[in-house]
This record gives C-alpha cells, structure tokens and sequence, in this order.
C-alpha cells in the first residue's frame, strides 16, 4: 500500500466531513487507507463518518488520548509506504498526495514532508516551516523580534523568514497539520512521544527525524487551507497549559545538558511568563466580553445579527442551495449575486465572472465571499482565496451537498 492517511478527531465534525471529503478526492488512483481517530466526540462525528464515509477505518476513543496518543494508535494499523498526519480542520488539493508521494520518491533523504498551508483567510501561515527552536531562536520569537524583523535569517530563523515561501527548501520542523512521513524513518526514530499531549509533538518528532539522519523539507507545490485550531478552545486554561507544558517538555528533553543549561532556565521562565500573560488576558476576555455560543443553526462566535453583503461562487444549481441555507437559517447576509465560474459573459445570470471576482468585491463593497465545494475543485478555491487576501473579505466554503457553510471559526448548518 502507497498511502496511509490519518486523521484525530475532537469535536470538529462539520470540517472533518471537508476534510474527508478533499481527502476521498485526493486519494483516488492511489493504493491507500484511511484512519480516523476520534477522541470520544460528543458533536456526532463518528456516525457522521460511518454515514458518509464507510471507507474509512474509524478508531473510537471512550477518553481524549491527546494527539500524540491518537495517532500512534493508527500508525501501529498502518501499512501505507508514506504515512500522511492530517489534521481535521484541514482541505488538501486534489493532487496533493500523489505529489508528494513523487517528491518522497525523489527524494530518499527525507523522512518528512511539510507544505505550504494557508490559513481561513487564505493568508500564508509561517508555521509551514520553521527552524529547530534553540534557545536563541526561541527567544528572538518570544521576545517579539521575530515579528519585527520577519524576513531576517539571524531574528526570525524560527520561521526561516530568509527563505522564499514559494520555493522548496530544507526545513528542520514540519507541521504536525500535514506531515507526509516516510514508513521506514518511523520504524528507525519510533513512535510519536505521548509525553506531549496536544503541542510539541511535530517539533519533537521532525527533531527525532534529523538525528536519525533523515532531512525534513518544505514543498509549497503543495497547499492546504488549515483553518487552524478549531478542535480546541483556545480560550480555555488546559489549552493554554498544555501549550506551555509542551514547550519546556521539549526544551528539557533536548537542551537540558551542557552548556545549554543557563539558556534553559531562561527558556523555562520566558515560558511561564508568556504563560501566566496569556492566562489573564484570557481571563479578562472572558469577563468583559463574554463569548456565547449562538444556536445550533449558527456557531462559533459569529455575529450573525450584523448585515454583510456577500458573493456567491458556484454554479447555478449550489447557487439556489446555498442561498436557502442563508435564508432558512435566519441570517443577515444580503447576497449581492452569483460569481460565475465561466467566461466572462457567458451566463446572463451570473453578477460577472471569477477572473473579475476581485474588481467585483471592491466596487460591490463587498464583505463576505462564499466558495461552493461542489462547484469548484480545491485548488481553485485557494488560487481564490489567495487573489483576495488583501480585500479583508471574511472567505467560507460551503461543502459538497451545500449543507453548511464553514470557515474560520465559523460554521452554519441547519443539523441538529
């Protein structure tokens, strides 16, 4: 078998069914499987994946086992060559496996293969590559420099701010979103470390990868919307903790020897600052502007009273779907028209075309652009969704049977 893919999944059902859905079309022609990992859901998502995808091979969890745990679990079923760990509030382009898969191939040295993600926005996320995070690199992120100085090699190398976003380069740390492994460099570096529960673990991992004498590389042909951090609450102090617990488990593994030591302690009190910072800023947030969820029709913190005008790209057929999903839903969204898939001119219907979906956006003045699943392939809705980034425009996708519509920290659907 080629390809083994495997998904954790908490509480994110509407976009693990994106997530499976871009995956069943990226995964045709290739021998492959596909786990999912469910770490006791209480949203539906098992039955929503043995409804919808009765190919793939689910893993019912009776308690969170943490994401390092979870994907151990699959990877000890696992037969595929490569193996893919794919978070589920991801959507892979359809050429992405059997790409990776030739670059794998290409070349033997890697043991891990990252790519280039994007987020809701269709902004380019930093954490697509980044350097092994030393105590000198950590601090210059920490500190803010990194920020300040975001093409530097020597302040923001955590990031490899020096390299070219759009060319292939060697990267010491792969996202755990989508980290393409090599089987045979799993079997020489072993599993993932569930000492860390929810953070760390890629780091850590790609780190094992380098020692074993693998190389890790970064490979933008590829890209993937992540929407990123929709299967926890960031907000919440166990996230919190254990972002910050998975830091110092990593600095004590790797750097707790020599003449690191001074810089530990350092690293370590940085941490528990940035810790403790974020515990209160959250803590205030929550006491002055208290987040609610909305009903079951709509969630995830979205303002729903507020009009926006929105665009739609689809087809005829998702057009009328989509708009009655708005409508029954109860929604403020003034859908200012269809954009229209073909050539400019050619359906009398359609506001104009995509290749004018930006002139259309500004002067339309418009808020909100809805990308159709069914009527468009993945890669298109990226190429998208890139074109439009500086227009500010709140960007969702409405999936393949238009029966929600998701996006950052977003979601609407009509299901119980």
């Amino acid at each position: 078998m080629d390809l083994s893919v495997i998904i954790v999944s908490y509480n994110v059902r509407y976009y693990l069914e994106l997530c499976l859905s871009s995956v069943r079309k990226a995964s045709e022609n290739i021998d492959h499987e596909v786990f999912v990992v469910d770490n006791n859901s209480a949203d539906g998502s098992p039955a929503m994946v043995e409804e919808l995808f009765p190919e793939v091979k689910l893993i019912r969890n009776t308690s969170n086992k943490g994401f390092s745990a979870a994907n151990n679990q699959a990877i000890l079923q696992a037969s595929g060559k490569y193996k893919l760990l794919l978070n589920p509030d991801t959507i892979v382009e359809e050429n992405s496996f059997s790409r990776c898969i030739d670059f794998m191939e290409n070349h033997p040295d890697a043991g891990a293969t990252g790519i280039m993600m994007i987020n809701g926005s269709g902004k380019l996320l930093p954490e697509s590559k980044r350097a092994l995070p030393t105590p000198r690199t950590a601090f210059f992120k920490m500190s803010g420099l990194s920020w300040v100085f975001p093409r530097s090699g020597f302040f923001n190398s955590y990031y490899l701010g020096h390299l070219d976003n759009r060319k292939i380069s060697k990267a010491d740390i792969i996202s755990g979103a989508f980290m393409f492994l090599r089987g045979a460099a799993i079997e020489k570096t072993g599993l993932l470390d569930e000492d860390f529960f929810m953070y760390g673990e890629d780091i850590d991992f790609s780190y094992r990868l380098l020692k074993a004498g693998y190389y890790n590389y970064y490979f933008p042909e590829v890209r993937v919307i992540h929407f990123k951090g929709e299967s926890t609450d960031k907000a919440h102090i166990n996230t919190i903790i254990n972002f910050y617990k998975a830091m110092v488990i990593f600095v004590q593994k790797h750097f707790s020897d020599g003449t690191m030591k001074g810089f530990v302690h350092l690293i370590k009190a940085a941490i528990f600052l940035r810790g403790l910072l974020s515990l209160v800023r959250r803590s205030l947030a929550r006491v002055f502007m208290p987040l609610t969820k909305l009903s079951d029709k709509s969630f995830y913190r979205e303002n729903e009273k507020k009009e926006r005008k929105t665009l739609i790209v689809s087809d005829k057929e998702e057009f009328l779907k989509i708009t009655n999903l708005l409508s029954n839903a109860g929604t403020s969204n003034i859908v200012t028209g269809r954009i229209s898939l073909s050539e400019p001119g050619t359906e009398a219907d359609a506001l104009d075309s995509l290749v004018n979906l930006r002139s259309v956006i500004s002067s339309k003045r418009i808020k909100e652009v809805i990308f159709s699943a069914k009527s468009m392939r993945t890669e298109m809705i990226i190429d998208s969704m890139i074109r439009i980034t500086d227009t500010k425009c709140s960007v969702r996708i409405a999936a393949e049977n238009a029966g929600f519509i998701a996006g950052s920290r977003y979601c609407l659907s009509l299901r119980s």
